[in-house]
């Protein structure tokens, strides 16, 4: 026997975890449909045998860069003449790991069952986002499956980009931070404490805020591990709180209205909203499920509220840009904009030149951010430290008038 672990999906298309206990993957599988749910990925994770425990181990999981791996392939193979099985096959074959082997093994199995390329590339929705769906199935209704492949390897790159751009411009102000962060600790557990020995006996008494940074000191040093644990448990509690409904809630309201924030939410909401709109519009995807599935693209859910209106809107003779220019959440040009392609019939080529635009300005912003960011950070650690070391020094300096 042995316990699996799987992902699967319930009747309303939720995703569920756990495990399982069985002697192979199909008994797991059929268990778990006797249940009402359809499962998507079924691994083992600890394996049982005569009373034994042996250890856990962790697959290597198919993962966002192996899609993107996945979508070029099949997009080169079938451009170079090769059918969908032909090509599946040929990147089973070289498949750089096993569990993306098994993933592919999967897409082909389900085609040969008679399940159109999008609709087993649905059975995933943990890597293939709507969008993802919705564009494979209008390339192989106009039998330009190639084509559309290519188009959204594009649009993956474009957001990648964008990403490793924004991380890339994180990586120095956060390094200061933490840099600054373990000087501080250093100085008062490792500094101050030596300080307190030398004042002791002289019969001097300290100045106030000198007794409470020594205190504090004192406090820290005694209590390392509880200030460790607290020092790790506040910011996984205001992760954990984050990722509640009601975090994401106050964050994405908040997002919007802070004066230096909600300038950069409002051009990268608009930059991929507007670059999912013109992919799947060129693409022949109707504007109503456009929007609807780029509401699923938004993360802050104010935007993705706004989506969900405007798709409305649509059904009911509606025009979407008037109806997105009066939010006042995307940028009155990009409504501007959007009216007009809707008026001469060129949506996509419109919602592509509007990303074009507030992904350059996002760009600017970002920038200037981490330019802003950087020297607030030195600042602030100067100030902090600098104020112990004066400290400290003033006292000292206060001694020596008095021994002299």
């Amino acid at each position: 026997m042995a316990i699996f672990s799987y992902i699967a999906q319930d009747v309303a298309n939720n995703l569920k975890r756990g495990t399982l206990d069985g002697v192979s993957r199909q008994a797991v599988a059929a268990e778990l449909m006797r249940t009402g749910l359809r499962p998507l990925e079924i691994h083992k994770a600890l394996a049982v045998r005569g009373g034994s425990l042996f250890k856990s181990f962790k697959r290597d999981r198919v993962n966002r860069t192996d899609v993107d791996y996945f979508t070029k392939q099949v997009a080169l193979l079938l451009s170079a003449g090769l059918s969908l099985d032909a090509a599946l096959r040929t990147i089973k074959q070289h498949s750089h790991k096993g569990s993306f082997g098994e993933f592919v093994g999967d897409i082909e199995r389900r085609i040969k069952e008679g399940k159109s390329f999008s609709e087993a590339l649905a059975e995933h929705p943990q890597l293939f986002s709507p969008m993802y769906v919705n564009i494979v199935k209008a390339g192989e209704e106009g039998g330009i499956l190639p084509a559309m492949l290519v188009r959204i390897s594009e649009y993956q790159a474009n957001f990648n980009e964008l990403k490793q751009f924004i991380i890339s411009a994180s990586i120095y102000p956060a390094f200061l931070l933490v840099v600054g962060f373990v000087a501080v600790i250093i100085l008062v557990v490792a500094i101050l404490p030596r300080f307190e020995l030398l004042f002791a006996g002289m019969g001097q008494a300290l100045p106030f805020h000198v007794q409470i940074m020594i205190s504090g000191a004192r406090v820290i040093s005694s209590h390392l591990l509880l200030v460790g644990a607290v020092l790790v448990a506040v910011p996984l509690g205001v992760i954990r709180y984050l990722k509640s409904e009601i975090g994401r809630e106050t964050v994405d309201r908040l997002a919007i209205r802070l004066p230096l924030v909600s300038g950069f939410v409002r051009d990268l909401e608009t930059t991929r909203i507007f670059r999912t709109l013109e992919v799947l519009v060129n693409n022949g995807v109707h504007l109503a499920t456009a929007l609807r599935i780029s509401s699923g693209v938004a993360g802050n859910r104010e935007f993705q509220r706004l989506l969900q209106h405007a798709t409305s809107a649509l059904k009911e003779g509606q025009r979407v840009g008037p109806k997105l220019k009066g939010s006042r959440l995307l940028p009155d040009m990009a409504g501007d904009l959007l009216s007009i392609g809707e008026e001469s019939g060129r949506v996509g080529q419109v919602c592509g030149q509007i990303a074009d635009h507030y992904e350059e300005g996002l760009r600017l912003k970002t920038k200037r951010l981490i330019a802003l960011i950087e020297p607030l950070f030195i600042l602030t650690i100067a100030l902090v430290a600098g104020y112990v070391v004066i400290s400290m020094l003033s006292v000292i300096l206060s001694i020596n008038d008095i021994a002299g």
